[in-house]
């Protein structure tokens, strides 16, 4: 016969007729056979290699009456038809080692080709802070004040600059980076605590203070130029928070009786309105949005107000109940969310534009203690990290006996605990907690200490600075007392060395009379001579 051509799409192939013919055949007798095995088990069984039982020999002899070559699908047969009625597993693919790894430069590589989401690029860059901020130490301390440290801010352009107010009044200007970097501005004592602190980022020679004398104030570290806004003029009433806009040119402040104040940065009286039932613990403008303030309240509700329309408790924008009372409220660095802590063990996350949406909550051990300062979370100046100082509960989930008074570090995105920081010399209770603009240090608060905390790299690469460094004769070591101790020991040292002094003496004075001795002795023998 003539070969015959065949066209299948583009492709062409020349097939023997003979060959055709030869392969119909075999498919008509596996057909039969096929059918043969359907008839004695159902299809919906599945077939068993053991339970088919195939005439091979059959098969062969018709192949061979038809001079056909047993093709190599008839020897499979059973192995085959096991695989018709039985689903093929998937097959398993290799994945990369960089898409599982949090390394940066994987993931900046990954979604440059579009592969990685924003959401695993945010994560790959806390994750490589947090490995940084788990190496925090403490870099050096200072303890000048004879009570409790109540407030702490950063100054806006010297970023180893930090002022420090205490439950005395006192304030302390202090750069860490020199031995007699540290200003200090006594207080009024008992009464004259600090409640909040703010630099004027106008003159940073300058800052705000409010305190429970009743005042709200703006004055300079040497103690001149000091302007008075408010006073109550009475103990019984005084101010506990005030934040300042800039753009707006307005202060505004709140008191322990749950009214709030705004004015002008010149001292003239804008509104006064109780917009709380008890003490208004934190105020706070958005950066962004100038006209918009958010006030926390031991009332256990955080409210957020248009400063241009505040007629009163009622005209609040939004409010977001608490199950306890509320020590802080800040707003993010990029003032798209609100950080609350209240006081027991629960931080939580609101979402902007719409600030009734709650993000999250994450729970954490922080309750109240009336004879320290009240623990408040804070904001990382970069990334979208919380800290905060733990304060272990026995009845928190998941407490141990020895549980450590740690600095907390969590990740706003997803309320996880990225890592914990923790120095053997520092075991007291951590209240406030602060980074500097950049990030590079963290200010602490710890009873009468003030921590500085950093990279354990650059405790090695500065050699001026050690840990634990006592400032200049004022500062004390976080294990030790306060100044009266402080003062105890330097009179010791004082009497010691007059002691050593006196044997000193006593010793030079030993040793000229046996010296002269021995001289008249020797000119006795001479003159007997």
């Amino acid at each position: 016969m003539a070969p015959i051509e065949r066209r299948s799409g583009r492709k062409r192939a020349l097939v023997n007729g003979e060959d055709i013919e030869k392969k119909n055949t075999l498919k008509r007798s596996l057909r039969q056979r096929t059918d043969t095995v359907k008839k004695e088990k159902p299809s919906t069984d599945k077939v068993n290699n053991n339970n088919i039982n195939i005439d091979k020999k059959k098969v062969l002899e018709s192949s061979s009456k038809e001079n056909v070559e047993p093709p190599s699908l008839a020897s499979n047969l059973p192995k085959a038809l096991s695989c018709l009625n039985r689903v093929q597993p998937g097959i398993q693919g290799f994945i990369p080692h960089g898409l599982h790894s949090n390394n940066i430069l994987y993931r900046l590589q990954h979604n440059a080709m579009g592969i990685t989401r924003e959401r695993s690029l945010r994560q790959a860059v806390v994750q490589s802070y947090s490995d940084q901020l788990a190496n925090y130490r403490i870099l050096t301390t200072a303890s000048p004040f004879d009570r409790r440290v109540t407030a702490m801010q950063w100054h806006p352009t010297l970023p180893t600059t930090v002022a420090v107010g205490s439950k005395g009044g006192d304030l302390i200007l202090w750069d860490f980076t020199k031995t007699e970097g540290i200003t200090f501005m006594q207080g009024i004592g008992a009464g004259g605590s600090v409640t909040h602190l703010q630099f004027d980022t106008t003159d940073p020679s300058f800052i705000y203070t409010s305190s429970i004398d009743g005042k709200v104030s703006r004055q300079d570290f040497h103690g001149n130029n000091k302007t008075v806004f408010l006073n109550t003029m009475d103990w019984s009433y005084w101010y506990c928070s005030l934040d300042v806009n800039y753009r707006s040119n307005v202060l505004v402040s709140g008191d322990n009786l749950g009214n709030t104040v705004l004015m002008t940065r010149q001292g003239e009286k804008v509104w006064s309105h109780r917009l709380h039932k008890s003490k208004v613990t934190h105020c706070e403008f958005n950066k962004q949005c100038e006209w918009l303030l958010v006030t926390a309240s031991t009332d256990k509700m955080v409210k957020m107000w248009d400063i241009r329309m505040v007629s009163g408790r009622k005209s609040a924008l939004y409010e977001l109940p608490h199950d306890r009372p509320i020590n802080s409220a800040y707003f993010s660095p990029d003032c798209s969310r609100l950080l609350t802590t209240d006081q027991n063990s629960e931080i939580r996350v609101y979402g902007g534009p719409l600030w009734d949406k709650m993000e999250r909550t994450i729970p954490h051990p922080h309750r109240f203690f009336q004879h320290i300062t009240p623990i408040k979370a804070s904001w990382h100046p970069i990334h979208e990290l919380i800290v905060i100082g733990r304060y272990p509960d026995p009845q928190f989930p998941g407490y141990h006996h020895g549980e450590n008074r740690t600095i907390d570090v969590f990740d706003a995105n997803t309320g996880d605990m990225v890592c914990q920081m923790l120095d053997g010399s520092a075991k007291g209770i951590i209240s406030l907690c602060q980074f500097n603009r950049d990030g590079s240090y963290l200010a602490a608060g710890m009873g009468l200490n003030t921590l500085i905390w950093t990279d354990v790299a650059k405790l090695t690469t500065q050699g001026a600075l050690s840990v634990n460094k006592t400032i200049s004769g004022i500062g004390l070591n976080p294990n030790r007392g306060s100044n009266t101790s402080q003062r105890r020991r330097n009179r010791r040292n004082n009497n010691d060395d007059e002691v050593d002094k006196l044997k000193k003496k006593l010793k030079t004075k030993t040793k000229t009379k046996t010296q002269t001795k021995t001289k008249t002795q020797t000119k006795s023998k001479s003159s007997r001579r």
